[in-house]
């Protein structure tokens, strides 16, 4: 007689992954990209992803964060990107975005995403449970990767 033990940690459940042409139940083409709050070491304040003037996400799918998540200001949607997996794609558009000199509405959204460049912003992205890493060289040969990556570099 064979005995047995397992464990199960909630939200941690392997998902099976396949092309579109074999997409089925069992195992899904489309990779959810989730989107969470930026943040800076420059300020205390963190922002949700809708603050800025990026492409706009359906907020009615997203999942349901712990109480834990909230405390700490975490605000995890479902982003505007579509992943396929094992597809290559170099550059999709996925939204676009008009400003007006001189409208009041599009001087404040870039004005926003400017201060937000400024103080540098991070964004913090989620991909199969996994945070996206930037990572980057640093002098000696070394290598410093952080979880989250700057929003845009604002060039005076």
């Amino acid at each position: 007689m064979a005995s047995v033990e397992a464990f199960y940690l909630p939200g941690l459940a392997p998902v099976n992954y396949c092309r579109k042409a074999d997409s089925q139940k069992s195992c899904k083409s489309e990779v959810t990209l989730y989107v969470n709050r930026l943040n800076t070491e420059e300020s205390v304040i963190p922002y949700e992803y809708h603050h800025f003037d990026f492409c706009p996400i359906d907020e009615s799918n997203s999942p349901v964060e712990n109480l834990g998540q909230v405390v700490f200001g975490e605000r995890i949607r479902p982003g505007p990107y579509k992943i396929q997996f094992l597809e290559d794609v170099k550059c999709a558009k996925a939204c676009v975005k008009q400003y007006k000199g001189g409208d009041p509405d599009s001087d404040h959204r870039l004005m926003v995403l400017k201060k937000g460049m400024s103080l540098n912003y991070q964004h913090h992205w989620i991909v199969d449970n996994m945070p996206v890493t930037w990572c980057y060289p640093l002098e000696n040969e070394r290598q410093y990767c952080s979880t989250g990556f700057p929003m845009g570099c604002l060039v005076r």
